[in-house]
């Protein structure tokens, strides 16, 4: 497909491992895209601005959020493709390509994007997307991204945003009807009934796969989280979710 459309901000692009949810462990190559259409304070994470030196407060990939804040280059689909086949050069695995930011689905209208996404699977990569869950995406009009898997990082009250900025039930529908594969995972600091009845009311918009996250930008606040998490996880009868780029290489940013 040729590239067309408006070229893509790109905050990063590395090999690591798959820190969270059903894929924890797997190689992958992550893209991580500017722009959100959240600012998740109730994180509490601290960020300083590399441009204005302002202290940020939100989630921990502030630097894809905050437009204006940090430096980002814009590539078309071919040149983000190249990155790509250049990070697998000698690889005995084949990755999968985590799509983040941010939020990615923001662009997923733009032509440039969806080359992207359909030259990766015609290359037989194993296309993922981190995602809020609140971007409704057409999946009739763009068939592309049913060919896809999605990990719905659907907010609670804990994030700090109101509950009809984060909750999309038309969105939360469409992408565990479509998808090629969906599952939710939830961030939780000192799990309790409010946070259990916040993911079955999720779980009533659509039934998926449940993976429990410990809250933590750092590994001592991941410490302290993740036993009351796990034990919150195995009580309810969901999945628990390491975060292993945290528990590895602590604050450490490209991992």
């Amino acid at each position: 497909m040729r590239d067309g459309g408006r070229g893509l901000e790109l905050v990063e692009s590395f090999l690591s491992v798959q820190g969270e949810g059903a894929y924890q462990g797997r190689l992958a190559v992550f893209l991580r895209f500017f722009g959100c259409n959240l600012n998740c304070i109730g994180f509490d994470v601290k960020t300083r601005s590399n441009k204005t030196g302002e202290i940020l407060i939100g989630c921990d990939s502030a630097r894809a959020v905050f437009k204006g804040h940090f430096k980002s280059k814009r590539y078309s689909s071919d040149e983000i493709l190249s990155l790509v086949k250049n990070i697998c050069k000698g690889l005995k695995t084949r990755p999968i390509v985590v799509l983040t930011g941010g939020e990615p689905l923001i662009h997923h209208k733009n032509e440039n994007f969806i080359n992207l996404v359909q030259n990766l699977l015609n290359l037989g990569f194993d296309v993922h997307f981190e995602t809020n869950g609140t971007i409704e995406v057409n999946f009739a009009k763009f068939p592309v991204y049913k060919k896809c898997k999605f990990a719905l990082g659907i907010k609670l009250a804990n994030s700090g945003v109101s509950v009809d900025k984060r909750i999309n039930v038309k969105a939360i529908e469409a992408i565990c009807k479509n998808a090629k594969e969906s599952f939710y995972k939830f961030v939780l600091s000192s799990p309790g009934d409010n946070d259990l009845e916040q993911i079955l009311q999720v779980l009533k918009i659509s039934d998926a796969p449940v993976w429990c996250m410990a809250m933590g930008a750092s590994r001592s606040e991941l410490e302290q989280n993740a036993p009351r998490v796990a034990d919150f996880a195995i009580k309810h009868g969901f999945n628990y979710s390491e975060r292993i780029h945290i528990r590895l290489w602590d604050k450490k940013e490209g991992v």
